[in-house]
Order: structure tokens, then sequence, then C-alpha cells
């Protein structure tokens, strides 16, 4: 017996891959498209539900591919001493249920994860997939996998406090310690692992050094890649950038200084870059206008920073942004493969607010709009493994599927309000429907 379909006609298709084609038909039965075409849909079967979407626009669901899950306690204020200790375990998983209904609602029918504590990125995965929560599909993290004394070391300011938790960080040292740390995540059921590669990024100077040796970061690689798995990096410098596209990380998270030989190194290993660069653009925005005639500054348990001292570092991390800025153009046009995601759940940029990012690469770098939707959607299904299976709207794929009342490829802002988003379909599934009946 036949399943019944819904079929959307007229629809404005922005398929994942090309320019916008008017007066399309898309046909979902099931959890699959069974049918995509131009002109006249096909006739309805009894019991099939036709809707005319009048020139709206379908597109494929987008994919956060930088998601933090538990950012966002408190308004996103960071409140502890160690970053992923702002509350208990089980509260920390409440606030992820909210952070992941709230990219769904904002049209984010997948996630990568990017680092947190207690496997929380499995917990949820699991009980989306059992039905026990609605929210879009997970690529679960692992903690952020670092070696001592570096930026990412919370006891760096904290020694003293013999705290035993290290929230969502994980101290580790030589092969065999990221080896077994690799194994066993991945064995508790996540899908990439997160790293801490060099430093810097957004608040920070990105100094140019590189935190693993060569043996430590080949003993977590090659043990993700041998079982599948992909691995994700914190990568501002140089250094580490080349480091990490030469052993196959397959994520080159920030980038800030990247140049020509990363782009080529980059290439060679078929790696993914996420520039996330709004967090840079809001930190600046706040800092740059601070009365820095008040100094002493705080920057932690017991250290403060001079006035100068904080003039300088801005003027570092002013110019990591503007070397980044003017390199992500060439990477593009190089072939880079890039997608989309930042460091959303603070104050200067809660979750909600993901398609800021959209606008400022279409914006102010003018970076075509079509690009930058494919890095959110077919970008997305690829990093994930699934391109044979979603992130573009073609016959046979599953049915994640937008509904925007708008078109996003000629006015981007559009999917800035879930109210324009008049279906959200995950494996055909209507998990919002505003449609006409």
């Amino acid at each position: 017996m036949a399943e019944t379909r819904t079929i959307f006609t007229r629809a404005n298709l922005f398929d994942g891959e090309g320019p916008g084609r008017p007066g399309a038909h898309v046909v979902v039965e099931g959890r699959h498209i069974t049918q995509v075409g131009d002109g006249p849909a096909p006739a309805a079967r009894p019991g099939d539900r036709v809707v005319d979407l009048e020139g709206r626009t379908l597109m494929p669901g987008m994919c956060q591919s930088h998601f933090h899950s538990c950012f966002g306690v408190f308004g996103g204020s960071i409140s502890s001493p160690i970053l992923g200790l702002e509350a208990s375990a089980p509260f920390l998983t409440i606030v992820a249920t909210r952070n992941l209904r709230t990219v769904l609602d904002h049209g984010f029918t997948s996630v990568v994860g990017s680092s947190n504590g207690d496997y929380i990125d499995v917990a949820l995965k699991e009980a989306v997939g059992q039905g026990i929560i609605e929210g879009p599909r997970i690529y679960a993290c692992t903690r952020e996998f670092m070696t001592t004394g570096e930026q990412a070391d919370g006891e760096n300011r904290t020694w003293f406090m013999q705290i035993g938790n290290k929230g969502l960080t994980r101290k580790l040292d030589g092969p065999e310690a990221w080896r077994a740390a690799t194994r066993e995540d991945l064995g508790r059921g996540c899908d990439i692992v997160k790293i801490s590669a060099g430093p810097g990024h957004g608040s920070a100077p990105a100094r140019d050094y590189a935190y693993l040796t060569d043996d430590e970061l080949r003993a977590c690689v090659d043990t993700a890649h041998e079982r599948g798995k992909k691995v994700r990096a914190h990568c501002p410098t140089r250094t580490a950038i080349l480091q990490c596209a030469r052993a196959g990380v397959d994520v080159i998270d920030h980038a800030d200084r990247m140049d020509d030989e990363c782009i080529e190194a980059i290439l060679a290993a078929d790696s993914f870059v996420l520039p996330s660069m709004l967090w840079s653009v809001r930190f600046l925005e706040m800092a740059e206008n601070w009365d820095h005639s008040a100094g002493p500054f705080p920057i932690g348990e017991g250290f403060s920073e001079s006035t100068d001292q904080v003039l300088d570092r801005l003027r570092l991390i002013r110019a990591d942004f503007e070397h980044t800025c003017r390199m992500l153009p060439r990477a593009i046009e190089a072939g880079v493969k890039l997608v989309i995601g930042d460091d959303f759940g603070t104050p200067i940029m809660p979750h909600g607010e993901e398609i800021a990012e959209f606008e400022f690469y279409v914006k102010t770098l003018g970076i075509p709009t079509l690009e930058v939707l494919r890095w959110a959607t077919r970008g997305g299904a690829e990093l994930m493994g699934a391109l044979d299976r979603r992130g573009t709207i073609a016959e046979g794929k599953l049915a994640d599927l937008l509904v925007v009342d708008g078109d996003p490829l000629t006015d981007i802002t559009c999917l800035r309000d879930p109210a324009n988003l008049h279906a959200i379909l995950i494996d055909g599934r209507m998990l919002k429907d505003a449609l006409p009946a």
C-alpha cells in the first residue's frame, strides 16, 4: 500500500546546490523525497496533502556545525572557575535540551557538537533518537582534549583549589594517553573528538605555536579514523593549522592565521574549515569600546592586566581578525570546504542568533549568499558523512526540509525570525507546521 504523500507545489526551490528554481514541485513520501521537478506537480492520490507554497522557499534543513550544547547557563555568563562547571550535570542537560530546541526552531535540523562534559551530547542524541525529546540530528562531541598548561587548562588559574572535575576539558599528555582517551570517548557514543591544538581566537591572540606533539596528534586522529569517526581542532595558529591538516584533522576550527601554505595543506587533507568569525566581531565591538583608562583589569583568580597590556592584546586580536577577513575569500576561491557555526551561548552571542553569522559573511565580507547557504546545508551533511542521505533536495534523499516565507538567496535576513519558518521537517515528519491546510 502506497504511503500518504505531501506534495509541495509552486515552490521557490533552493536545493542546496545551485540558484533558486521558481515554480518547482517536491514530493515527500514517508521519510524520503521521491520526486523533484519543475512545472506542474503529479496528480494527487487519495489521502495526499497538496501544499501550494505560492513562491515560498523550500530548502534543505541547515546544520550548526559548532554546537556547544551546554553553553548558556544563567544567560551565558561564565560563573565558574572552570568552563563546564557552571551548574550540575543534570541542570546542564536541561539547558542543553532547551538549546537544542532553540536551534531546531531556527531551522537547524542537524548539529555537530563542539565539546561538552559528562557525555551530554551522547545523552541528547539517544533521547532524540528514541523520541523522548524533539530535536535536530546530533553528531555528538567529546570533552575538549588538551595538553597540560595550555590556554584551555582551567587549572592554570585554579590549581590551588584542587578541583577534581575538569568540566568540559580533559587533560592528556603523551601519545598513549591521547590514544586511550580517544578510544574511551568514541566507545561511549561520541562521533567526533574535539582537541585544543593552539592558542588564540576571538578574545585572545593567536600566538604562533602548537600544543601537541606530532605523535600525540596522530595517536588521536589515527585512532578516530580507524573507527570511522572524526576529529575537530581549536586551531587558530599557522603552526597548528599546518600540523593538524598534515595529520588529517577533519575540521579546522577558526583558522585565524591561515595562509596560502595552510590552504594547500587543508586541500590536500580534504579537511573542512569552520571560521566562526562572529565571536571575534562581537568581542571586538565590545572590548574596543571599554574605558581603557580604568585598569588594572582582572583576568582570573589573582591575575590582572595593565591598560597597556590590554591595548596590546586587542591590537593583536584585531590583526588576527583582519588577516582572517583577507584570507577567507582566498580559501573559498581555492576550493576549501567550509561549514557554518560559532560559539553561541554567551551573553554577547546567545543561542538563537545563528543567522547573524551568515549576515556577517554576506554583508561584510561580500561572500555570495549561495555559498554561505551551501556551507549550512550541503556542507554540514558532508561533514557528518551523510551527504548521500541529506543536505540537498534530490530524489531518494531524506526529507529534512524548511519552508521559508521569503527568499534567503536574495535576503539572508529572512532566516533570522523563526516566524518565517512555516514548516520544519526531519525524516519527512513535520516538527513545525504553519502551512495552509
